[in-house]
């Protein structure tokens, strides 16, 4: 099943409630081993297991430190009022703008190429401010955020290789220059790569 693929199904099982906790997760870099199976498994969160769910922790803004919500979940009082429409809209745009803020945060870690190519392909826009649906623009956060671990890794990699063994690589999965970078795809085959390049030991130089 391609990444496509799996994309797809989720959406698709999201309609009929079933999986939509799966949009709660935050994408995560893991290492793989030589048959590009992951070394280590990725931790959960502390509400994605099953036992803490129960116990009434959530993800998401609306959670003290402990991640468990505070509108009564816990024993709290039900004695506060539901807020009326005019506190609804204020609380929803509050939400969009630090969506937003956390969003335009992101352009300077993941480079401006990437950054607006993740905006146009996901919200049709140039600006986080300019997408209208909550929905979409936690989809273009979740992105950037699981893209700048990945920039990170490529800069330190890119330490460690001379220019001449990096542009055969480019070459090789035709990719880019590094500042292009426009999609996830190119940026992790090219962090492996390099990662993998930098990892091997140097080739022995024999004199005639």
């Amino acid at each position: 099943m391609t990444s496509a693929d799996a994309q797809a199904f989720k959406r698709a099982c999201s309609c009929f409630g079933l999986g939509r906790y799966f949009y709660e997760f935050q994408g995560s870099w893991v290492d793989l081993d030589q048959n590009q199976q992951p070394k280590r498994t990725p931790a959960l969160p502390a509400w994605a297991i099953p036992e803490n769910w129960r116990k009434g922790i959530r993800p998401g803004k609306n959670c003290n430190g402990n991640g468990v919500h505070t509108n009564g979940a816990n024993g709290g009082s039900n004695s506060a009022s539901k807020p009326n429409g005019t506190q609804a809209s204020a609380s929803a745009n509050s939400g969009a703008d630090d969506l937003d803020n956390r969003i335009l945060a992101l352009e300077r870690a993941v480079g401006p190429t990437l950054y607006r190519s993740v905006l146009r392909e996901h919200g049709d826009v140039e600006q986080p401010k300019l997408i209208r649906n909550v929905s979409t623009k936690r989809r273009v956060l979740e992105i950037l955020e699981s893209a700048a671990p990945g920039f990170d890794r490529l800069s330190a990699a890119r330490k460690r290789v001379d220019p001449k063994t990096l542009e055969i690589l480019l070459a090789k999965l035709q990719a880019p220059p590094l500042a292009d970078i426009a999609d996830m795809k190119t940026l992790r085959n090219v962090v492996f790569g390099l990662e993998q390049l930098a990892d091997s030991p140097p080739a022995h130089t024999t004199l005639a």
